[in-house]
C-alpha cells in the first residue's frame, strides 16, 4: 500500500453521512417513514457504512430499554427520531446503559427540553466536522513523528497498531467520564452493599477483639488476686508454726 492508495481509504472512512434536524420533517413519522429517510441519507456515504442500518428491531429494542421516550400512537416526533440517531452513533462504541445514563442524565437537568436535546445533536453534528479533519491530522502525525513508511509491511504494523491504541485510548476515556459523570446506579447500590458489609464485619472483628481482650484481663485479675492471697498467707502460717514449736 502506498501513501495515495492510504489517503484514499481514509478519505473513504471517513466520509459518512450525517441527517441533520432541519433535515427531519416538522411532523410526526411513522417509523417505516423515519428507516426510509435514514436509509435515504446514509445512500450518500461511503460503502463503508452501507451495511449498518437503522432497522425495526433496534428501535423497538431501543424503546424497550427506555433509550426513546414513549410515543403517543404509532407515530415519532422530531425529538424521538433525534434519540434515535444518538443512540445509533453511540451503540459502537457504548454500552446500552452507559447511553442510558448519558441521555437521562442530560433529560433530569432543570429546565431541559426537546429542543435542548436537538440543539445539542446540532452541535455535536458540527464538532464532528473538525474531529474528520482532527482524524486526517492524527494520521499523518503517527506517520511523521514516529517516522513510519506506509510502504514497509513492518512499519505499517507498527503504524495500525498505533491507530488502536489510539481508539483504545479514546473509548476508554469516553467511558470513565461516563462513569464519573454518571455513575451506574446498579454499581453505587453493589459498592455501597460491599461497603456496609466490610463495616460489618470490620465492627464483628472489633468486638470480638475487644471480647478477648476483657477476658485476658480479667484472667490477669484472677491471676493477681490468686497471687496476693498466697503472698499474704505465708506469713500468718509461719508465725503459727513459730508458735507452735515453742509450745512444745
Amino acid at each position: 500500500m502506498d501513501n495515495q492508495l492510504m489517503q484514499q481509504v481514509i478519505s473513504e472512512v471517513l466520509r459518512d453521512a450525517d441527517l441533520r434536524s432541519q433535515d427531519i420533517p416538522a411532523i410526526d413519522l411513522y417509523l417505516d417513514q423515519i428507516l426510509s429517510l435514514v436509509a435515504d441519507n446514509r445512500a450518500k456515504a461511503s460503502a463503508y457504512y452501507q451495511d449498518k442500518p437503522l432497522t425495526k428491531t433496534m428501535v423497538n429494542n431501543y424503546s424497550k430499554d427506555g433509550l426513546i421516550k414513549p410515543v403517543k400512537g404509532k407515530k415519532y416526533a422530531k425529538e424521538h427520531i433525534v434519540q434515535m440517531l444518538l443512540v445509533y452513533a453511540l451503540k459502537s462504541s457504548m454500552s446500552i446503559g452507559e447511553i442510558k445514563r448519558i441521555l437521562t442524565g442530560v433529560d433530569e437537568l432543570e429546565d431541559f427540553e426537546d429542543k435542548d436535546l436537538i440543539a445539542c445533536y446540532d452541535r455535536y453534528l458540527d464538532h464532528k466536522d473538525d474531529v474528520r479533519a482532527l482524524s486526517r491530522d492524527v494520521v499523518d502525525r503517527l506517520l511523521t513523528e514516529q517516522e513510519l513508511s506506509i510502504e514497509d509491511d513492518r512499519d505499517f504494523l507498527v503504524f495500525l497498531l498505533s491507530l488502536v491504541a489510539l481508539s483504545s485510548y479514546t473509548n476508554g476515556m469516553a467511558r470513565a467520564l461516563i462513569a464519573a459523570r454518571y455513575p451506574d446506579p446498579e454499581l453505587l447500590e453493589r459498592e455501597r452493599r460491599e461497603r456496609a458489609e466490610e463495616e460489618k464485619a470490620r465492627e464483628k472483628e472489633e468486638r470480638k477483639q475487644e471480647k478477648e481482650k476483657k477476658k485476658k484481663d480479667k484472667d490477669k485479675d484472677k491471676e493477681k488476686e490468686k497471687d496476693k492471697d498466697s503472698v499474704d498467707g505465708e506469713p500468718q502460717q509461719a508465725i503459727e508454726d513459730d508458735v507452735g514449736a515453742k509450745t512444745e
